[in-house]
């Protein structure tokens, strides 16, 4: 029963996800909706009931853990979900995509993030994070009548299942000489038989690296980031960008916080060498993007460098810092991305803001607040964030990466605030966009809450992180 007790936020969404499947004939688009809404709030409540702070425990034979690290974790992934399921409404009538199937696979994406959060044992890990992306998949392509969408599903398959092989056969060498999966025993077996210097052991970290990198979009392994985003509906980008990425960092943060700390140095330079890059290129390759979801795309990738600063130094600090800055980040990402959805077709290009302030004054303060967030302008919640990232690898001896980070986030500054150069300096063209779904508003006033309370009260976040 107590095992049953770890997985209950998990199974109250594969039970709802299979509801709606049988009753798909029977209910409306909004119905569907409000019931992820509903479902998500309840995965979060359970969450908080059943993971203490100060009772940690695991299930299954010690692979799965009930702890305030899941719970955290868990609390972000159904946040995820209910803004991604508010901003589907008008997606779901304009595109003509089935319902019930549509919030089906964000539900089910979604127990596979919660499941790689609460992970302690390699397998584990690897059926959470192949549940999420096998649905991430769908999701990219289940507007079947828009080719670029199918592009977009068949390169993330493709890219997707190369990574999830790598990340396999990391785990199938990282097996084979420790003798171990759970990250404990990996861990002891690290320690006490003096692995450290074994040639298939530094190859199985690297490829485990390599295949989680994958998950968050680090270079190099980010080519399917840009496509994906691009050709997938605008809440199914946000879902994935937010989502996927916390998934993943949620799994780097605990896998190096405990199965891998007695391989502080080799991994540390490995993610040394993902940080540096994904800062470098995703900052660079930004700036000529004329298209507004493949720029959060690149700017995904470079948030993805800083997210890696703060596990670089190996201390507890660094990894709360990197737990607040996935927080962070899902929430000013779901909000870009949410104005997006909200201007439709016309806020995929960037020519589609122009003079969007004078005629919809409102829409372009939340791009704005959002844009600012992801550039770390003070006072928002992104700031908080980079700052404490940053000071991390400061803090660690890194500082030659930290000035490089400072440098990106300069560069950073010219892709976003050009957006509000063309809303706020440029005359407008076109008509004034429609008026908003209720849902879709009531999503950003959430994202712009949490943009705004982060920057302003940044210990009360700080405070709820739990490093594994």
């Amino acid at each position: 029963m107590t095992d049953l007790l770890i997985l209950v936020p998990e199974l109250v969404l594969v039970a709802v996800a299979l509801a709606l499947i049988l009753v798909a004939r029977h209910v409306r688009r909004a119905q569907i909706a409000a019931a992820s809404v509903v479902v998500a709030a309840a995965a979060a409540a359970l969450s908080l009931w059943f993971f203490p702070l100060d009772n940690p425990r695991t299930g299954f034979g010690g692979t799965i853990a009930g702890d305030g690290y899941a719970r955290f974790f868990n609390i972000l992934f159904a946040a995820n979900l209910a803004l991604a399921a508010l901003f589907s409404v008008r997606h779901l009538e304009e595109e003509h995509v089935p319902p019930a199937e549509y919030c089906a696979l964000l539900l089910l994406a979604s127990t596979g993030m919660m499941l790689a959060a609460s992970a302690v044992d390699l397998l584990i890990l690897y059926l959470g994070l192949e549940l999420m992306i096998v649905c991430s998949y769908i999701l990219v392509g289940i507007t079947r009548d828009r080719l670029i969408s199918n592009e977009a599903a068949l390169k993330y398959f493709l890219l997707g299942s190369f990574a999830s092989a790598v990340l396999l056969y990391g785990i199938g060498l990282v097996y084979g000489v420790t003798g171990a999966t759970d990250f404990a025993a990996i861990a002891r077996g690290l320690t006490e038989r003096n692995l450290a210097r074994d040639p298939l052991l530094l190859v199985g970290v690297a490829l485990v690296a390599g295949g989680l990198a994958f998950k968050i979009a680090a270079v190099p392994f980010h080519a399917w980031a840009p496509d994906v985003y691009q050709g997938a509906s605008a809440p199914v980008a946000a879902f994935l960008a937010a989502g996927s990425k916390a998934a993943g960092i949620a799994a780097v943060v605990r896998i190096s916080s405990t199965a891998f700390a007695p391989e502080r140095a080799i991994l540390s330079d490995i993610l040394v060498a993902l940080a540096a890059l994904s800062l470098v290129v995703g900052s660079l390759l930004a700036i000529a993007q004329s298209n507004m979801k493949r720029l959060l795309a690149y700017s995904s990738i470079a948030h993805a460098g800083y997210a890696l600063l703060g596990l670089i130094s190996g201390t507890a600090e660094g990894a709360s810092a990197t737990m607040t800055y996935a927080f962070v980040y899902a929430f000013m990402t779901l909000g870009a991305f949410g104005v997006v959805v909200a201007l439709g077709q016309r806020g995929e290009e960037l020519e589609g803001y122009r003079g969007l302030a004078y005629t919809s004054p409102v829409t372009a303060a939340l791009m704005f607040l959002f844009l600012l967030s992801l550039t770390g302008i003070p006072p928002t919640a992104g700031f908080a964030a980079k700052f404490a990232v940053i000071l991390s690898a400061v803090r660690g001896g890194y500082v030659v990466l930290a000035v490089l980070a400072v440098i990106c986030s300069v560069v950073s500054a010219f892709f976003y605030l050009r957006v509000a150069v063309l809303m706020y300096m440029t005359e407008p063209e076109g008509s004034a966009p429609g008026r908003f779904p209720v849902a879709v508003s009531a999503a950003l006033a959430v994202a712009a809450v949490v943009t705004i309370a982060g920057g302003v009260f940044p210990d009360a976040l700080t405070a709820w992180t739990v490093p594994p």
